[in-house]
């Protein structure tokens, strides 16, 4: 309920910065003088063939390293169109859905976006060039635009009907979940697209990993469109209304508008009902500090006892690990959602993360699988100022504590680590208790523990009042992810201990934030960087989403 509150103004807002986005694209060149194609030909052999190919086929050296697969170029199906069906069958992106791609990006992707960086002629050139791989082009030009009138505005009653059409009359669920996370029966079950690479539909709960964009027009024209190449189906195309309007006989051309015009209604409201399921309308941005609020009584036990909804909730975005031994570039967690609280005694933290698959060790249809996990990361001993340990599991000098849990034990073990190839799960516990729950495509878990131990020459221990570093580390299992190096990271952060309002040293949380940042964004952009330098700088991969 908590993240309702407001939601309706932060739709109104987005809804109009997507009009703003959409009226920003640049206006097409249609010259295509031969110094353009050789320019666009020597763009594109810079900066995306690495992932394209040079025959534009999507079999670049880089193919292998990123997911979804690049945009094979040869076919002439791009998946985000707004240009209806042609009357020869094919469907065609338009120069302008080229260059937005380019342009902007596929978000969620390893496709960046490319403004900012090449200038806008030279987006034109590659859009030039880029089409010659196909000759559908050659062939036939882009249909009719697509029509984006009567648009509902959203509402509760909208949402209520989007749902019923989402469920009922289209099945989106099907593929979607019926939580919207991508986790479907038929995706479960495994989607492939039209080149026979695996594929998953979008986590509609995160609206930043939508590939062609998120405004409330991309929405809709998704389900209008579809996505070309992959199981997403049309469902208003060709336009209904337009065919309409060409039927002679009065009476069967208004039957016929009618139905059209309702079919544009249902379509409308299932883009509300998308939208009620977002957890946050953008990615949140990372706080540096995460504050344990402090209670009194016992702390909960399970991820759902109530006391949670008073709890502020921090979100932190995880990258795949890239920098030792064997690199995950094709990460599919993409964040966690962290909460903390204390009552002076014990501590504990609420972890929150979707993962479509509910994995357990074994093998499965598409060779071996591992447990689901995550894991809280501490350095197992005080150090001095700023100081912290190596993000990737500590190091000699510098150890770490990990809090692991896994899906198949349901159970917490402390995993003392001093570097990626010392990560070795015991059965010791380290005092942690925890619970648990896996939930329609999301994992809901709770680690508890004491404040401090026994063992403060070895474990971390916590103090009131005071910032003590944390990172997380996620292993989905189904997608190979397994011991200390395949997994998703993240830099480290900080946890600040609440005490009593009156005996609060703000001062010193303002300081913890700033320190913390400096760290968060030093590690996060090695992490980063290491990720991009080698599937994304070079290339201009459209990739896909089911």
């Amino acid at each position: 309920m908590r993240r309702q509150q407001g939601r309706r103004w932060q739709f109104v807002l987005v809804g109009l910065a997507g009009l703003v986005v959409w009226g920003s694209v640049a206006v097409p060149v249609s010259a295509q003088s031969e110094a353009d194609l050789a320019a666009g030909k020597r763009l594109y052999e810079q900066r995306c063939a690495h992932c394209h190919g040079e025959a534009g086929d999507g079999q670049g050296v880089a193919t292998e390293y990123v997911f979804p697969k690049p945009r094979d170029f040869t076919s002439g199906v791009y998946k985000f169109r707004t240009r209806h069906e042609t009357e020869n069958g094919y469907k065609l992106a338009s120069d302008e859905d080229i260059y937005r791609s380019i342009c902007e990006g596929l978000h969620g992707s390893s496709m960046p976006g490319w403004c900012g960086f090449f200038t806008e002629p030279q987006i034109w050139q590659l859009v030039h060039y880029i089409k010659t791989f196909a000759e559908v082009f050659q062939e036939d030009k882009p249909g009719r635009p697509i029509d984006y009138s009567g648009e509902i505005p959203f509402s509760e009653e909208s949402v209520a009907k989007g749902k019923e059409y989402f469920v009922e009359v289209f099945e989106c669920h099907t593929c979607h979940g019926m939580a919207g996370r991508g986790n479907g029966q038929q995706a479960l079950d495994g989607l492939e697209d039209d080149w026979g690479e695996r594929i998953w539909p979008a986590n509609l709960t995160q609206p930043w990993t939508y590939r062609g964009g998120h405004s409330r027009r991309d929405i809709f024209r998704n389900v209008v469109m579809g996505i070309a190449g992959t199981p997403m189906p049309v469902f208003a195309d060709p336009d209904p209304l337009a065919a309409a309007r060409q039927i002679e006989d009065a009476e069967e051309r208004k039957q016929e508008e009618a139905w059209a015009q309702e079919l544009r209604q249902q379509l409308w409201h299932v883009v509300n009902y998308v939208q009620s399921l977002w957890t946050h309308p953008e990615e949140p941005e990372p706080q540096a500090a995460l504050t344990a609020v402090r209670v009194s009584g016992a702390l909960p036990v399970g991820p759902d006892d109530a006391a949670w909804d008073e709890v502020p909730v921090h979100y932190y975005p995880v990258v795949g690990q890239v920098v030792e031994g064997d690199r995950l570039f094709t990460p599919m967690v993409v964040g966690v959602e962290v909460q903390a609280m204390h009552n002076d005694e014990e501590i504990a933290f609420r972890l929150v993360w979707d993962d479509r698959t509910e994995s357990k060790p074994g093998e499965g249809d598409e060779g071996e699988t591992f447990a689901d996990a995550i894991a809280l990361q501490f350095p197992s001993k005080p150090l001095a100022e700023s100081q912290k340990p190596y993000f990737l599991m500590g190091d000699s000098s510098n150890p770490t504590d990990l809090w692991y849990w896994r899906n198949d034990t349901n159970q917490t073990v402390l995993v003392p680590t001093t570097g990626y190839k010392t990560f070795q799960p015991g059965e010791e516990t380290g005092g942690i208790e925890s619970q648990g729950v896996v939930d329609d495509g999301q994992y809901r878990v709770v680690m508890r523990r004491t404040l401090t131990t026994k063992a403060a020459d070895r474990e971390v221990q916590f103090h009131v009042g005071a910032f003590i570093p944390f990172s997380l580390t996620v292993w989905d299992g189904s997608n190979g992810e397994t011991g200390g190096d395949k997994r998703t990271v993240m830099a480290w952060y900080n946890v600040y201990l609440e005490s009593e309002a009156s005996k609060a040293p703000l001062y010193l949380l303002a300081v913890g934030i700033a320190v913390g940042l400096v760290i968060e964004f030093s590690a996060l952009y090695v992490t980063k960087n290491g990720a991009n330098g080698q599937t994304q700088s070079e290339s201009t991969s459209e990739t896909g989403e089911g």
